[in-house]
């Protein structure tokens, strides 16, 4: 799951990408992203993906997500 600034009017949005580096919208910058595949949370939180979100969310860096929107 991406968290995406449109370039042109400043809109933010979700978007699932299945490859990290294609599926990617042209025109917008990425501000969080978060890997909710399985390779991701299932060595530390096997399959409880709703406690690997909880904790992702309580330790996102809010500071440096907001800079990426300057």
């Amino acid at each position: 799951m991406v968290l995406y600034q449109d370039e042109a009017v400043g809109r933010l949005f979700n978007q699932w990408v299945n490859e990290h580096d294609v599926g990617n919208p042209a025109g917008a910058n990425p501000v969080l992203v978060m890997d909710v595949f399985e390779h991701a949370f299932m060595i530390d939180y096997g399959l409880k993906r709703v406690d690997y979100i909880a904790a992702f969310i309580k330790n996102v860096d809010w500071k440096a997500a907001e800079a990426r929107l300057a």
